[in-house]
């Protein structure tokens, strides 16, 4: 024992010099086999994105992943184009051009001009960044669209720059447009009803991925303000399908003075319900199920919860 520690006393700097040098050619070791796993990642991508033609879309399936019918391939050529020539103007920066590929009530409902189109939708998908997208059916004319950074340039292989929509193509006459940023569609609905001297008009109901938006006319030919539902309830107002399943209002989305119409007054307002997209459902009435004809009265009671004279009024879909 003594022995070896005075061997090792006296050989110090050289053990030490030596245990440097095996650690050093391990870590280099490990370097190199990093290096070359990287290469060979790096030399598969440019090999799948040479084949690809430069085209930004992949079409991952031509199947609805809701109802798994499958789309004709015309119309699915059609419908990729489309998305692929958006996705290339948004590429390429030009954005006007981008923006006129949306449909007026997109623009309408989501991006009143390019500005906030850059912001909102540009800048929140792209950044200034190439990407390119991932295409599957959703249902019927919508498809869910993953939009993937450019891995050659930015060097990351994480995708951590993975974000998704879903577009809707529309066909008019002026040939085919798109709906974004989850919006669905606008349809014309123009039903009314009338009790009592007030009409309730739905005169468009906008549709999103996740819920629903129905534009309102309301008219009060009475003497009196009336109060159509509590913002604090949300099962004051709802839609009722063909199931008699019901979809409730998001009450803390709207002022609660909203909900309240004024003598011989005429407003309108818009209502968001919990209603995910679905061609399945068929919604048959909106319905307001505590309708009070007196607000004042009701306003001016010191227990509210006994006021027993509330309506339910609903309208037809």
């Amino acid at each position: 024992m003594y022995n070896l520690i005075r061997f090792f006393n006296q050989n110090r700097k050289k053990i030490f010099w030596i245990i440097l040098i095996i650690v050093s050619l391990l870590l280099l070791m490990q370097l190199l086999d990093w290096i070359a796993q990287n290469k060979t990642k790096q030399e598969m991508i440019i090999v799948n994105n040479s084949s690809s033609n430069d085209k930004a879309d992949e079409l991952v399936t031509d199947k609805s992943l809701v109802s798994g019918e499958t789309i004709s391939s015309s119309y699915l050529n059609s419908a990729t184009d489309v998305i692929n020539e958006f996705v290339n103007y948004c590429n390429k920066e030009e954005l006007q051009k981008a923006y006129d590929m949306l449909t007026d009530e997109c623009k309408e409902v989501m991006f009143s001009n390019i500005n906030s189109f850059k912001k909102i939708y540009y800048d929140g998908n792209f950044k200034g960044e190439k990407k390119s997208c991932t295409i599957e059916n959703w249902l019927g004319n919508t498809y869910k669209v993953n939009f993937t950074g450019d891995i050659l340039s930015t060097g990351d292989l994480t995708n951590s720059g993975t974000t998704e929509d879903y577009i809707t193509i529309v066909k008019n006459e002026d040939g085919y447009k798109i709906n974004i940023n989850e919006f669905i569609s606008r349809k014309e609905s123009n039903k009314l009803a009338e009790y009592n001297g007030v009409e309730i008009k739905i005169e468009t109901i906008d549709t999103y991925m996740d819920y629903e938006i129905y534009n309102l006319v309301i008219i009060n030919n009475t003497e009196k303000a009336i109060f159509l539902g509590d913002c604090n309830n949300s099962k004051s107002i709802y839609l009722l399908d063909s199931n008699d399943m019901k979809y409730y209002f998001y009450g803390n989305e709207i002022a609660q003075n909203q909900l309240i119409i004024s003598s011989n007054n005429k407003t309108n307002i818009n209502i968001k319900f919990s209603n995910s997209f679905s061609s399945s459902r068929k919604i048959k009435r909106l319905v307001f199920s505590e309708v009070i004809f007196d607000y004042n009265h009701y306003y001016r009671m010191e227990n509210k919860e006994d006021y027993e004279e509330k309506y339910k009024l609903s309208v037809d879909c």
